[in-house]
């Protein structure tokens, strides 16, 4: 039987404009540290991107990333 390690990492970014410079160096970040897992071995399993709601519950313009890594535990 395998055994894994998990771990997961989250993210906000926001898609209004004014924004534009901000989301992508946190896209150039989030990259960097992907690529620093999967030098440990670990291996993306799957992405989430959900809405971050007001209390109106409409959509503000922010959304969570919830990145899924693994990797088997020697």
């Amino acid at each position: 039987m395998k055994l894994w390690e998990y771990r997961i990492k989250q993210y906000t970014y926001s898609l209004e404009d004014k924004n534009i410079q901000k989301r992508s160096r946190q896209n150039y970040e989030v990259e960097e540290i992907l690529s620093d897992f999967g030098k440990e071995g670990y291996e993306l399993v799957n992405v989430i991107t959900e809405p971050l709601l007001d209390s109106n519950n409409k959509n503000n313009g922010q959304f969570l990333r919830t990145f899924f890594l693994k990797k088997e535990r020697i």
